[in-house]
């Protein structure tokens, strides 16, 4: 009979090498390079979000120019059209004073009434609207202009009417030419 012998066996355990510093080096470049990737991506993306500000920013500069140029064309066209009325009053004046002269004269009268209701006309259709004070009523220096008489009358009241005033939307063109009592 054979006779068994009690091999040992002896046993290895595998201890894990250490990592070799090619492989430490290699971690460390992907972990720089995904750092960096990252880094870079939230710096495009600080980028981008001050593109779109300053993009933002210039359109509502854009936005108020444009609002400020309309504004400031409407308010020069509304100052010239101001300045030819102030300039075309005086005729209008004249014909309310040739009608007053001339009322015996039929014809001639129909015919400068005609004109000068082509004129108030004009003046309407571009929002020019003429007003009047009441006699007996209080002066007022923003919408009347002082004509002083000697007068018994009250003083700071209208004592008469010369000429009608002018007004262009809310702007007062020409002011009511009234009598006031001399001070």
């Amino acid at each position: 009979m054979v006779k068994k012998e009690d091999v040992k066996v002896e046993e290895t355990t595998e201890t894990p090498v250490e990592e070799t510093t090619e492989d430490k080096v290699e971690e460390k470049q992907t972990e720089t390079k995904k750092q960096t990737k990252d880094e870079r991506i939230t710096e495009l993306e600080a980028q981008v979000e001050e593109l779109k500000m300053d993009y933002l920013r210039g359109r509502a500069d854009y936005d108020n120019f444009r609002k400020r140029s309309q504004e400031e064309l409407i308010n020069a066209r509304d100052k010239a059209v101001v300045r030819f009325v102030e300039d075309l009053l005086p005729s209008i004046d004249n014909f309310e004073m040739s009608l007053k002269m001339t009322e015996n004269q039929p014809m001639f009268v129909k015919g400068v009434e005609m004109i000068h209701n082509n004129l108030v006309e004009l003046l309407k259709s571009h929002k020019f609207e003429e007003f009047t004070a009441k006699v007996g009523h209080d002066f007022n220096a923003t919408l009347h202009e002082p004509i002083p008489v000697d007068s018994d009358k009250e003083e700071g009241k209208v004592l008469a009417i010369l000429k009608k005033g002018m007004k262009h939307k809310d702007r007062i063109v020409r002011p009511v030419r009234v009598n006031v009592k001399k001070v």
